[in-house]
């Protein structure tokens, strides 16, 4: 608890920031609804190597949580401001311990003028699910390839089931150990023109474990701060181009030492940049072709890990069928660099398919590029060859009931490996294959209450014998939730 206390108390000062831009406007609504949750949440491990697990305990969960959940949401003329909270008091029978979780979710965004905004965020969690980092580390992201798949209900409820995309999240190895993360961003953006903008931003994300473990199983803590400009012109009704610009400044705790430290080669501070650059071909209201150039860099201050860039060019076509199905396609050479050994000629690719129904939607999807994966919180992390291919599915049977099914498989390969997975794989690069599928259950029901049932199967096949495992989670939820004032 004391542990809990202080983490929420460090979130405090972001959280101060966005309440500053709260006018008072004349005409304003404000809504504040409360509720309360309840969760069970069964987590299995099983490493392909049962001497890696004597106890037979590591990743399993069997954890027991209920709190209450609060959201303010205040539109005035000129801004919305919102704020989510909820704590969850939960027990771990297999690890015989008691905790409280947090969720804590602020934004305020205002209209300067008719063209101009300014958007403020902060984020804080604590938690034992890596995944929830990820959608609290909101960073720039240089290169975007097309229409993501869908993965929300038609009913616009939150996906029973979520999969696990690669990029800069936390490693799933780590599941089940406590960490904590506070994510605040400010961004404006300017609209010139139709399709016509210029914009900017800062995101500062912190990352500490909870527990202060040193014992080889903790996550590596950072600081990140990350400067962004991104700007947009739409020359007339055939042409438009983009460019993207960022710096990211990582500062690392070396006194810890991360689960893949295993000749404790800890990660150095380092300079992260990225750049893109698009030109589109718009042909009609249905097509149009991109061409982008993507460039990544990577500068480590200490030696004990090597320099990196990749360079990407693509051509594509992106075409509408009608207002419900969508294709974007494209691809193109690719050149990644480590300091010190040759330079690798390669290719990048996508292929984008969302198709929705009045009741479904569905999606496929494959993407292979170079990815700078620097804050995953263990040596398992930088420069990557990755190939993703996933499908998904959602179907809404009735307004109160809502499946979500999902499949995926990736293949990652770290070019320069660090600590244990380079004495793994010597001078080659250290490749893992992962394998997921995902499905679950929405049903709301006497008008405040929503039930939901998850489960997720996830495979991890590394070189190492620790990361050779499968995972099973099963997730029920029971919420209740009422507006409880209005004006």
């Amino acid at each position: 608890m004391a542990n809990s206390s202080q983490s929420l108390r460090l979130a405090i000062p972001f959280l101060l920031v966005p309440v500053c831009f709260v006018p008072l406007a004349l005409a304003r609504e404000t809504t504040v609804t409360g509720g309360a949750d309840v969760i069970y949440d069964f987590r299995e491990r099983s490493y392909d190597q049962k001497a890696i697990d004597p106890s037979g305990k590591v990743g399993d969960k069997k954890k027991a949580g209920i709190g209450p959940e609060v959201t303010v949401l205040s539109k005035g003329l000129y801004d919305t401001f919102s704020l989510y909270y909820a704590p969850m008091f939960n027990y771990d029978s297999v690890t015989d311990s008691s905790g409280v979780d947090h969720n804590l979710k602020l934004s305020e965004e205002r209209y300067l003028s008719r063209y101009w905004t300014v958007t403020v965020t902060d984020d804080f969690i604590r938690s034992d699910d890596p995944s929830l980092a990820d959608s609290s580390a909101a960073t720039y992201t240089p290169f975007t390839t097309g229409p993501q798949p869908a993965t929300t209900s038609t009913s616009g409820q939150q996906p029973a089931a979520t999969p696990t995309t690669p990029g800069n999240g936390l490693s799933r190895d780590l599941s089940g150990q406590k960490y904590w993360t506070n994510t605040a961003t400010a961004r404006t953006v300017y609209n010139l023109a139709e399709d016509s903008h210029i914009g900017g931003g800062y995101s500062y994300n912190v990352l500490r474990n909870d527990q202060g473990a040193t014992d080889g199983t903790s996550y590596e803590d950072y600081d990140r701060h990350t400067l962004a400009t991104d700007f947009a012109y739409r020359y007339n009704q055939d042409w438009r181009s983009s460019l993207g610009l960022s710096y990211t400044r990582g500062l690392y705790n070396n006194n810890n030492i991360s689960a893949g430290a295993g000749t404790l080669a800890n990660t150095p501070d380092l300079n992260e940049y990225g750049a893109t650059f698009g030109v589109d071909y718009i042909d009609s209201l249905k097509d149009f072709f991109p061409l982008k150039y993507l460039y990544t860099g990577t500068q480590y201050d200490g030696d004990t890990r090597q320099d990196n860039e990749a360079h990407q060019w693509s051509a594509g076509w992106d075409h509408s069928f009608d207002l419900q199905t969508r294709l974007a396609l494209g691809g193109g050479p690719s050149y990644a660099k480590t300091h010190g050994q040759d330079g690798t000629w390669g290719y990048n690719a996508y292929l984008h398919f969302n198709k929705m129904y009045e009741h479904a939607s569905y999606a496929l999807l494959f993407d292979k590029l170079y990815q700078a994966q620097n804050f995953t919180g263990t040596n398992d992390s930088g420069l990557t060859d990755t190939y993703v291919a996933m499908a998904t599915f959602t179907y809404q049977y009735t307004k109160a009931l809502g499946l979500n099914v999902y499949g995926r498989y990736s293949w990652e390969s770290t070019l320069d490996p660090q600590g244990q997975y380079k004495d793994v794989a010597g001078n080659t690069a250290y490749d893992k294959n992962i394998y997921e599928a995902g499905t679950g259950f929405n049903y709301s029901f006497a008008q405040w209450y929503k039930a939901g049932i998850k489960y997720v199967y996830y495979v991890s096949d590394g070189k190492l014998a620790s990361d050779q495992y499968t995972d099973h989670q099963v997730l029920f939820t029971l919420s209740a939730t009422k507006d409880f004032w209005r004006w």
